[in-house]
């Protein structure tokens, strides 16, 4: 199975990808700097591109020899505005229509929706959110497109609060919304539920929420 990774360089994509590796799989990360991917050893199954994610033909050849595509993307910054999510994701889109890849894995967050009822207190309602608001923006933009796209088989997971903690793999899932009392994830555990999902069906065309 080979992986085409967005987002490698980010946090939460260096887990996926380490992870991804270590179940050897054959993955292609796109970097800016390939640099920047110093971190991981380059194997046979490892691949870099070097390229930007808002031009498509930087990265299309490579992409459509891939199965399954994963995006981790997000901003370096919290406060200024980002397309990265929606504009990003649209570029992304476009590229597996080209190659005619079916399978994307994607994430955003559980905070940023104000239904949740786990993400409804002061703290979040007037301190966090108005923070991240242009994040959160773009968060929902990407959802909204998303919810209209029906030739991809599009999976978005909506992560809590994102640690650097051990992997515990006690991790609950919930549509749409986290998971009673859930707080917080390692990024290793989410690594492990994304890695879950590239031959699950269970959430095609849903918005998955995991927390402990």
């Amino acid at each position: 199975m080979k992986i085409f990774l967005f987002g490698s360089t980010g946090g939460t994509g260096k887990e996926i990808l380490l992870s991804l590796l270590e179940d050897n799989f054959q993955v292609t990360a796109l970097a800016r700097d390939p640099s920047a991917l110093a971190f991981a050893d380059i194997s046979s199954n490892f691949h870099i591109v070097k390229g930007n994610v808002y031009d498509p033909e930087s990265y299309q050849e490579e992409l459509g020899n891939c199965d399954v595509v994963i995006s981790t993307l997000g901003p370096r910054t919290s406060r200024s505005k980002t397309e990265i999510y929606s504009k990003g994701g649209q570029a992304i889109l476009s590229a597996m229509r080209k190659a005619k890849i079916k399978r994307l894995i994607t994430l955003t967050a559980a905070a940023f929706d104000p239904n949740d009822p786990n993400y409804n207190n002061f703290l979040l309602r007037f301190i966090v959110r108005p923070l991240l608001k242009n994040i959160y923006v773009d968060m929902q933009k990407w959802e909204d497109i998303l919810e209209h796209t029906t030739d991809i088989s599009w999976t978005c997971i909506r992560p809590s609060r994102l640690t650097n903690g051990s992997e515990k793999g006690n991790y609950r899932i919930q549509q749409n919304y986290c998971p009673n009392g859930g707080r917080k994830i390692s990024r290793k555990d989410l690594a492990n539920f994304v890695i879950s999902q590239i031959h699950s069906t269970d959430f095609i065309h849903k918005k998955p929420a995991i927390a402990y």
